[in-house]
């Protein structure tokens, strides 16, 4: 029997397990393990956990998924193991249902939460579903979620009752028609003085980024106008010490940028699989700046410009 035979045999009677353990069941340095359970990895023969244990991913066989769920409360952030125990429990979540830190735990869950597109009234929206989940269960709880019963249904209170309101006496004036309640003179009615228009001032903001840019060395390959002046994407290339890095570059002009604003760039830039510049103009609210240094968002870099 091959080491490598041995090694499957092992993963059948184990589960999921660590090159270390592997190692020492066919009697071999951890290096040559490793090797091997890479090499098997590569037929497909075995696959790798995206949970981590001591900084080492787990090894196990096709089928032997479920088994990971035992790893995950020592090995997982208890906010990460709350989403977790949530999508185990309902099945299915509806990522606009969510809060931002449940949509960001989804995103690292990669080994129990799997992301489905589903077509709602003509748009596409996100859904999360449970990694045990049968194909023809989604469906029915997708159907459940979407189309609810009529005993599902919230009842609605009567409407309160409308109260009577003094009837209206038009009084007709130099051509104008002015309604007023009875007792109460044309003359005793608040006059509205026009606001003085505010002097309409135009932001340059491209300008003001691509300055940022030249002055970062930092590479422009595209551009994206979403709202003018207001709201721009951006694929940069970043100067680094191993050569440049590919980054999604989201940047915002407004008052105050928030943590929606900040979630919804991580999540544009996950989906292209780059690590993202985020580029705000003011002020950046103090939720957005404690997630930022809670490390909820990896592999991002937030700068203010202007």
């Amino acid at each position: 029997m091959t080491e490598q035979d041995q090694i499957l045999s092992f993963l059948r009677m184990t589960g999921p397990t660590l090159p270390s353990k592997v190692a020492k069941s066919i009697k071999t340095e951890i290096l040559f393990a490793s090797a091997h359970l890479s090499d098997l990895a590569s037929q497909k023969k075995v696959k790798i956990s995206n949970l981590k244990i001591g900084g080492s991913p787990l090894y196990y066989l096709p089928g032997q998924e479920a088994q990971l769920y035992n790893f995950a409360a020592g090995n997982l952030n208890p906010k990460d193991f709350q989403v977790l125990e949530l999508l185990k429990e309902q099945k299915i979540l509806r990522e606009a249902d969510l809060d931002l830190l449940p949509r960001v735990a989804l995103r690292g869950l990669k080994d129990f939460a799997i992301p489905i597109q589903v077509n709602v009234g003509g748009q596409a929206e996100l859904f999360w579903k449970f990694h045990l989940l049968s194909e023809e269960e989604t469906n029915r709880q997708l159907d459940a979620l979407l189309n609810p019963s009529p005993e599902q249904l919230p009842l609605e209170a009567p409407p309160a009752p409308l109260s009577p309101e003094p009837p209206l006496v038009a009084h007709n004036d130099r051509q104008q028609t002015f309604a007023t309640a009875p007792g109460v003179e044309k003359s005793d009615l608040p006059l509205k003085k026009p606001r003085p228009r505010k002097a309409e001032t135009t932001i340059d903001f491209l300008h003001d980024i691509e300055r940022f840019f030249k002055k970062m060395d930092i590479a422009l390959d595209q551009k994206e106008t979403l709202r003018k002046n207001a709201e721009l994407n951006f694929l940069i290339r970043i100067p680094s010490l191993v050569g440049e890095t590919m980054y999604f570059c989201k940047a915002k002009n407004k008052q105050r940028c928030d943590e929606k604003d900040l979630a919804a760039a991580y999540m544009e830039a996950q989906v292209k699989k780059m690590p993202l510049l985020f580029l705000y103009t003011n002020e950046l609210n103090k939720k957005a700046q404690e997630m930022l240094e809670s490390g909820a968002f990896a592999n991002v870099i937030v700068k203010k410009i202007g």
